[in-house]
């Protein structure tokens, strides 16, 4: 089984944009009928740097799809200037990809900035995606949500990244500073031993030059646009929420907001964590998706049909 390891880099010309993006494990054919579980990354990261000890569980029973935004990681193109934009990539994607796999649909798992963009597709593409899966993540302009400490802002934002000074504000260093720094040892690690070689492209890190500061407009625009906040409400699909207890990026608070607008959401918070709650507990976390995308959870018996694409 290909794993977030050894997974081979694909690439897909797509309206001028050249997409990097992996297949990744799958081998349970009894689960294979379900469509993938497309992955939709944090704020300036790319697809080298997911953790392996989530992925790897996840690619165990189903075909997990790893992808790069424009402008990010192993992707051509420049960063797209909004969460609708990013969304509107994300779906030019899936439709060329998708009959290429024989799958209509895809599950979707978005951390963070991630789980922006799923909120979008959802609402752009709902013929493309089943169910959703939200991790430390939030909507835009609302009632009721909280604000970030901007220490930490800064920190995940800077010029240069700095791998711990990321794991801390994703592990706050009072709660599970261990669990951090096993994390950002990880994801640097994981694909080391094939970057570089058989065609492989070298190891990509933290995005940084003027691409970044797009990408913290594209977070301010997000941050400040009730319009995704009021259509939540409108979006049939089932969504699982999650977050930690004491999440310093995305606040908690502002996930159960998610969940509370979303019509047929469940919302689970992690003892002892923070942003980077699914790292923090790898087996636990990826069990409840898988059983969640399984259909294993209980669903409201009302659904007030689709609502055509915005």
């Amino acid at each position: 089984m290909s794993t977030q390891e050894t997974a081979k880099t694909l690439y897909l010309d797509v309206k001028g944009i050249k997409y990097a993006y992996r297949i990744i494990g799958g081998v349970n054919h009894e689960r294979n009928e379900q469509p993938p579980l497309l992955m939709l990354n944090h704020f300036r990261s790319n697809i080298d740097l997911w953790d392996p000890e989530v992925i790897n569980r996840l690619a165990v029973t189903r075909r997990v799809i790893t992808y790069d935004y424009a402008g990010l990681g192993h992707s051509g193109g420049d960063v797209a200037g909004s969460v609708k934009e990013f969304s509107q990539n994300v779906k030019a994607f899936l439709e060329e990809l998708l009959p290429t796999i024989n799958t209509p649909q895809v599950d979707v798992l978005g951390f963070s900035l991630g789980g922006y963009v799923v909120q979008q597709l959802a609402l752009d593409a709902p013929d493309l995606v089943r169910k959703l899966v939200l991790a430390g993540t939030g909507p835009s302009l609302g009632p009721d949500l909280a604000r970030p400490m901007a220490e930490v802002q800064s920190a995940i934002m800077a010029p240069t990244p700095n791998g711990p000074a990321i794991a801390d504000a994703f592990f706050p260093s009072f709660i599970a500073k261990e669990a951090g720094e096993a994390w950002l040892t990880r994801i640097i690690g994981a694909r080391q031993a094939i970057a570089g070689k058989d065609g492989e492209p070298a190891s990509a890190f933290f995005l940084t030059g003027p691409g970044l500061q797009k990408l913290v407009e594209v977070y301010l625009k997000w941050d400040a646009d009730p319009l995704p906040y009021a259509l939540l409400g409108t979006i049939q699909k089932d969504a699982l929420v999650t977050n930690g207890q004491n999440d310093l990026i995305v606040p908690t608070q502002n996930s159960y907001v998610l969940s509370r607008q979303l019509q047929r959401a469940h919302f689970v918070v992690y003892p002892g964590s923070g942003h980077g709650h699914l790292f923090q507990f790898p087996d636990f976390y990826s069990k409840q998706v898988v059983s969640f995308l399984d259909g294993e959870w209980p669903t409201p018996p009302f659904s007030a049909g689709t609502i055509a694409p915005q």
